[in-house]
């Protein structure tokens, strides 16, 4: 494959996060070919088509937070066979995020550590940015989502009114949002996956979701919340709780880990920070296959964490996940990681014998729970 044999080795050459950064600039001035990208690496066929609340998905491979911080070029990563995509995170403060360097390939272990610490523009920067993108029909033809996170100078004390600034600043141009509670890379930011710092969190959001939709005389935004595979599952279990409690519409699981050093052979293993691809996927996979189990498919789950391949995701999908998330896996895999997910989705349901991918969500989940009653741990 052409992307693995000389553009990676080429991309893999530069420090990592200038090559991002270059790789957005590309893009952003490539919107002109959104049509014929569109048409090369989309996969249609209504047998992928998720359903979550409101929100429809072409296909269940999204872009994760992360990739595209600040909007750069959303329309013309949706091109690329997405089924929706995420930008930022987003902090109502703009903010210059770590020192650099801080962010590093794994390529012997398919793996990326980022200390990058939330760098982003603001809200109100990249709310005026999509405002521009929308004049100009330049947003994505899918799902968009935001991710929003804490600035770094706010307590957690004030963490409450940090998040509903930049919510409410961002609320006309998100199909869904994602609070983002587990980065590993803010200081005392996973402080608030906590059962009574969350409720506090996730209470006065929703309340002003409903708040904002009512006076814009439209449906509230589907909301989600990331959480870290750094816990125990009895912490899982109680933001679950808290999450159904609240009527959030689900769970994204999970951001990157912060410990799982142990086996990684990149002499960048050892840099602090999230590590995200290969090494997380089992656990990611435990992470979900748990949510669904605990709340017996009621509570939608996006899978994001080592995914590279259909088989991959269709684990995630087995496990519970209604969707899934991908932005280590396009790193190492290229453009076309999409389409071949997405058509190995295909393949793997006619293996089954299933109709539609709906009917893989928690197939594994269940017949492991029917095979042993599933307590809570």
């Amino acid at each position: 494959m052409l992307y693995k044999s000389l553009v990676r080795p080429l991309l893999f050459r530069k420090d990592a996060e200038r090559s991002h950064e270059q790789i957005l600039a590309l893009l952003s001035h490539l919107e002109f070919l959104y049509g014929s990208l569109n048409d090369f690496y989309r996969v249609k066929d209504d047998r992928l088509r998720v359903q979550i609340g409101p929100l429809t998905f072409p296909n269940p491979v999204g872009l994760a937070a992360g990739f595209d911080k600040n909007a750069v070029a959303p329309k013309a990563l949706s091109a690329f066979g997405f089924g929706f995509m995420e930008i930022g995170a987003v902090t109502a403060q703009a903010q210059p995020g770590n020192p650099k360097p801080r962010l590093y390939r794994l390529p012997e272990d398919h793996a990326l550590i980022n200390r990058l610490g939330f760098n982003n523009k603001g809200a109100e920067a990249i709310a005026l940015k999509l405002e521009r993108l929308r004049a100009r029909s330049a947003m994505p033809e899918v799902p968009l989502g935001i991710n929003i996170g804490r600035s770094k100078i706010v307590e957690t004390k004030d963490a409450v009114a940090d998040f509903l600034a930049a919510f409410e600043r961002l609320f006309p141009y998100g199909d869904f949002f994602t609070l983002n509670v587990s980065s590993p890379n803010t200081p005392n930011l996973r402080d608030l996956q906590g059962e009574t710092l969350l409720r506090e969190l996730l209470a006065p959001v929703q309340e002003k979701n409903r708040a904002l939709a009512t006076r814009a005389k439209i449906d509230s935004k589907p909301l989600f919340v990331k959480i870290a595979p750094d816990m125990e599952f009895s912490q899982v279990d109680a933001i679950i709780d808290v999450v159904e409690a609240v009527k959030l519409t689900g769970i994204i699981a999970t951001n990157a880990t912060a410990f799982m050093r142990e086996g990684l052979k990149s002499p960048a293993g050892r840099e602090p920070g999230g590590l995200s691809g290969r090494p997380i996927t089992k656990v990611v996979t435990s992470f979900v296959s748990h949510i669904f189990q605990v709340t017996q498919g009621r509570l939608p789950i996006i899978g994001v964490g080592g995914i590279f391949n259909a088989e991959d995701a269709y684990d995630k999908i087995k496990a519970g996940a209604s969707a899934v998330q991908i932005y280590t896996g396009w790193v190492y895999e290229g453009p076309g990681a999409v389409k071949r997910i997405n058509r190995g989705l295909l393949s793997l349901l006619e293996r089954d014998g299933l109709k539609h991918l709906s009917d893989a969500v928690g197939m594994e989940s269940r017949s492991t729970n029917q095979a042993g009653s599933y307590k809570r741990s």
